[in-house]
């Protein structure tokens, strides 16, 4: 039997529908709480053609709600890229699945839809410059995407269609490029996510499959009211990204020491965006005598009261402190 029987008996999705959905090329940025579900989910509808991409690597504290990783991932401290194109190509073999551990950057986004002609993207970040970069180069390429965020029992989606829908600047205005690491963590209901997730696929769905359907509202889920919300949101003429008199402007990452949002860590990148020489690296902590721990994409080690986590890519954490001269000096001591 056919394994996606059950959703072709769906009669607004039906056999036509299952091919689009079959075809689209998607492109998963974020590997998180959002992102494992909703990548579990287009592998089960089967989406044959994904990528994903995230900077970080499986904690602990991931498993409340990051329902596709497991305690050995976090012990391994495994890249959420990698490990969910582990677990993703068990559910579903006939998935073509790429990952990639870093940031998005301008030129891998274009890349992506351009080159590799992605179709949609999904927004699974935790970071408005990040969402930035999405909503400029989406438009810039005429390509589809969600705006997904959560946090405690809320969260909020829209779905964004370049040039017939709102955009994300005409939702929320002009976001400030200031450090966003002073904003306060209130913790994830995990009920929410399946929610969440569950919302983003139907919409990339319809979306995909019904050609009558009109993007444009903006949803909101309360977990522990149980309620949700749907507004109407306006394409605006002035808007300074989408509007009449508006120029794409793609925003670029900075290279600077940047503290990262409710997690008492602080990253940097290596000079020049060089990649980080594992076996240097290696043979200066055994001569040191420090333990350390390691895998190909990233080695981890104490230096006081810190922790290093060193990605392959060059991109640096140092663990335990939000205070930047306190971390430059930390990571001075390794790296110039």
């Amino acid at each position: 039997m056919n394994r996606y029987d059950r959703q072709t008996r769906v009669a607004e999705i039906g056999h036509s529908g299952q091919q689009k959905i079959m075809a689209a090329r998607a492109l998963i940025i974020g590997v998180g709480a959002i992102g494992s579900h909703v990548a579990d989910a287009l592998v089960r509808m089967g989406v044959e053609d994904i990528v994903l991409i995230d900077r970080d690597f499986v904690e602990l504290t991931n498993l409340q709600r990051q329902t596709l990783f497991t305690e050995e991932d976090a012990h391994y401290k495994l890249p959420k890229a990698i490990a969910a194109k582990a677990h993703l190509e068990k559910i579903n073999q006939q998935v073509s699945i790429d990952a990639f551990v870093d940031e998005v950057t301008i030129d891998f986004l274009t890349e992506q839809l351009t080159q590799n002609q992605r179709t949609f993207v999904f927004d699974c970040t935790d970071n408005f410059a990040t969402r930035r970069l999405i909503n400029e180069v989406c438009l810039l390429h005429h390509t589809p995407w969600i705006f997904a965020s959560c946090a405690g029992n809320f969260a909020n989606v829209l779905p964004i269609m370049p040039g017939k829908t709102a955009c994300l600047t005409c939702l929320i205005g002009e976001v400030p490029q200031v450090n966003e690491a002073s904003c306060e963590l209130i913790g994830v209901n995990g009920a929410l996510l399946p929610m969440l997730a569950g919302v983003i696929t139907a919409l990339f769905v319809r979306m995909t499959v019904d050609d009558t359907f009109e993007a444009g509202d903006y949803y909101q889920l309360d977990a522990w009211q149980l309620t949700t919300a749907k507004f109407k949101i306006p394409k605006r003429a002035d808007c300074s990204t989408c509007g009449d008199e508006a120029k794409p402007r793609a925003v670029a990452f900075s290279d600077q020491p940047v503290v990262l949002c409710g997690r008492e860590t602080v990253q940097f990148r290596l000079p020049d965006r060089q990649a980080a020489d594992f076996q240097l690296l290696t043979e200066r902590l055994i001569r040191e005598g420090r333990p350390f721990s390691k895998n190909p994409y990233l080695i981890c080690f104490q230096y006081h009261d810190f922790t290093f986590s060193i990605f392959q890519n060059g991109r640096v954490l140092l663990h335990g402190t939000s205070d930047l001269h306190q971390a430059k000096k930390a990571y001075h001591y390794f790296f110039e």
